[in-house]
């Protein structure tokens, strides 16, 4: 993943603090695919794994937002 800059890191943050759900949305969604994956790699394991190392990506940015982008 490219390094957000501040400007995307305060959008992330913004939406982690006032709009939860869509992380707990991301983290249903990465769930499922990570629980699909034994079934879904048999297609194309590239595929598979990239969609699930995106959304952990996704996740972890949610996440760790607020407290990057915070002031210091």
């Amino acid at each position: 993943m490219i390094q957000p800059d501040s400007d995307v890191l305060k959008a992330f943050a913004h939406v982690a603090q006032n709009v939860p759900r869509v992380g707990v949305y991301l983290t249903e969604w990465r769930d499922h695919e990570v629980s699909r994956l034994p079934v879904t790699a048999t297609g194309n394991q590239a595929v598979a794994s990239g969609r699930c190392q995106i959304l952990q990506e996704m996740c972890k940015l949610l996440k760790d937002a607020p407290n990057v982008g915070a002031p210091k």
